[in-house]
């Protein structure tokens, strides 16, 4: 079956090293229905393509919040 993907930008806050983005890519990576992603420690922001209607845009996000880091889908 064809799963249609879409692509998210989530902005991260509160990531200073590559450390935090070892634990934002670790967030991403165990969030279900990502497929993708690109983490940008200069940008504190990570580019996220997901499957359609197995995530959102806000669950991604939430899941760098419960990481430790405040984000918000933009």
């Amino acid at each position: 079956m064809f799963e249609k993907k879409l692509t998210a930008k989530i902005k991260v806050e509160g990531m200073h090293c590559n450390h935090c983005k070892a634990k934002v890519e670790a967030a991403l990576k165990a969030a279900k229905g990502v497929k993708r992603f690109t983490v940008s420690l200069e940008a504190a922001s990570a580019e996220v393509v997901y499957a359609e209607g197995k995530t959102t845009p806000d669950e991604i996000a939430a899941a760098v919040t419960a990481a430790g880091f405040s984000s918000a889908a933009e």
